[in-house]
């Protein structure tokens, strides 16, 4: 543990609070003056923020309680939610959801302050108070005790700290250009398919699936310990991909599942939601294999000998197909598509050898995408362990 002396904000810090002008008066709005709200503060990709959507004017300023806050203030927020964190780098000022630290320059160094406050956010989430919302009030924001070591140790933490954080945002960024690639090799290979540029054969669906069926609704299933995995709409992840843990399935028996022959999952099915959240679409690994759906979800079963199922998941992505599935919704008080409607939506079909290639090459990424994952991982907890020793002096 370290020996350094504890120090409440309140000595360290000017704690300013924020506040927001009348939005129904125009000329406080649209100014030049930078006011930041708990939203833009979660959009950040990174320490620091340099401007804001919205701005106000100096008569808006003066018109409710907002402070401008110096450059190289740490903001926080302090309810709806708590523990956003930023250091602006222009004078800015904030709504009334904020706490935020102008650094008294002898003592904290911004930078610590800031790593600090992100390392201890369950802590300060503990804090807060309100029936409606939880918020973190200036009395208990003052007496938050932090380590303060001397300012060239406060410095020092906080590049090591930097360099860490700044590794995991270079392998997050090489993960997210791995997400746009899949979509960048599928526009290379067959064009939009909202203007389908290369000209391919379109089909309807169901003309080109060995099933597209909806599993009916039931009232008297037993869950078994063991047996048929049963597939329900939260185990559909946003990658195409689905949950095969055992400790998040739910199991039928075989005699249950035979009754609905038309909804036994194969390898290579897509499985879609259909009632509510429409359009989650999962593809059916092999370890689900002989899996049954749950009522609100759809089995489409394809002719592999015409579509690769991978090729079929990413069109399903695009955005001219998403708004199809929109379009073919009926509207009642929650969204559903029948299956008569999906099979109308039409669908290109290049050559099988094509979409072949076009899977091994997705394949690829989707292995690189893996790799990065875990590279991110390591480098979060790296930097979660470079935190907890740092605090505690054991740098």
């Amino acid at each position: 543990m370290s020996c350094w002396p504890k120090v409440r904000l309140e000595e360290c810090t000017e704690i300013v609070s924020g506040a927001t002008p009348s939005t129904s008066e125009s000329t406080y709005w649209d100014g030049d003056i930078c006011w930041a709200t708990p939203k833009d503060l979660s959009e950040l990709d990174g320490a620091y923020i340099s401007d804001t959507p919205r701005k106000i004017t100096r008569s808006g300023l003066q018109s409710c309680a907002a402070t401008v806050l110096p450059p190289d203030s740490v903001l926080f927020s302090s309810r709806a939610p708590i523990g956003h964190v930023a250091i602006n780098t222009v004078p800015m000022a904030t709504n009334q959801g904020f706490k935020s630290f102008v650094p008294n320059r002898e003592r904290v160094h911004a930078k610590f302050l800031y790593h600090w406050l992100r390392r201890n956010r369950p802590y300060l989430e503990s804090l807060g108070n309100g029936a409606t919302f939880k918020e973190v009030s200036k009395a208990v924001v003052a007496r938050i005790e932090i380590p303060l070591p001397t300012l060239a140790e406060q410095r020092r933490i906080a590049e090591i700290l930097d360099k860490a954080d700044a590794l995991r945002a270079k392998r997050r960024a090489a993960l997210a250009q791995l997400d746009t690639l899949t979509q960048s090799i599928f526009l290379d290979m067959f064009g939009d398919p909202a203007t389908n540029p290369k000209g391919w054969p379109m089909k309807q669906l169901g003309d080109v699936a060995t099933e597209v069926y909806r599993y009916p609704t039931y009232y008297d299933i037993a869950y078994e310990d063991d047996g048929v995995p049963e597939i329900r709409g939260e185990l559909l992840n946003a990658d195409g991909s689905m949950v095969t843990d055992r400790a998040r399935l739910r199991f039928i028996s075989a005699q249950t599942s035979a009754r609905f022959p038309k909804t036994v999952l194969a390898t290579g099915d897509l499985v879609m939601s259909v009632r509510g959240t429409i359009g989650k679409i999962g593809l059916v690994p092999p370890e689900l294999e002989g899996g049954q759906i749950t009522a609100n979800l759809i089995r489409i079963g394809l002719d592999q000998t015409l579509l690769d199922p991978l090729f079929v998941w990413n069109v399903t992505q695009t955005q001219v197909f998403r708004q199809q599935i929109i379009n073919a919704c009926s509207s009642t008080t929650i969204l559903t598509i029948k299956a008569p409607d999906l099979k109308r939506l039409p669908v290109p079909v290049p050559p099988i050898s094509l979409q072949h290639n076009f899977a091994r090459r997705v394949t690829a990424v989707a292995a690189m995408k893996a790799v990065q994952c875990a590279s991110v991982a390591e480098v979060g907890e790296l930097l979660a362990t470079l935190q907890h020793r740092a605090f505690r002096g054991e740098l």
